[in-house]
């Protein structure tokens, strides 16, 4: 692989840089529609001034939704109150569920202490 370096020639342009000219402004004062949906209605205060004027009036209520009638919530009677008789029990077993396993991995954490032990008294 080879590499070629070649200069071009730079051309310096006559005079000094300027700024593009821009558009001369509306003598009506008019602002247009796309200066009402641009980032120009954060900046400006005329265009703020003119989108403000445009937007409807604001109804204080609008958001607020009134039932038509009240809701009524039927009290409940002391059988719904009270918990399922299933409930208990199932809580009862978890709970012994739990234990058991935690005792299985207990009893499995204490044999392979003394299986580690023993192997360091055998080794030494």
């Amino acid at each position: 692989m080879t590499a070629v370096a070649v200069e071009l020639p730079l051309e310096l342009e006559a005079g000094p840089r300027t700024l593009p000219k821009e558009p001369d402004a509306d003598p009506s004062g008019e602002i247009e529609s796309w200066e009402l949906h641009s980032e120009l209605v954060l900046v400006c205060p005329e265009v703020c001034a003119r989108a403000l004027e445009l937007l409807p009036e604001r109804d204080p209520d609008a958001f607020l939704v009134r039932p038509e009638r009240a809701i009524v919530v039927p009290a409940r009677s002391d059988e719904e109150s009270e918990p399922a008789p299933g409930l208990p029990a199932a809580a009862a077993v978890y709970a012994c569920w739990r234990i058991a396993d935690t005792a299985r991995r207990a009893v499995v954490a204490v044999g392979l202490l003394a299986a580690v032990a023993l192997l360091a008294e055998v080794v030494h």
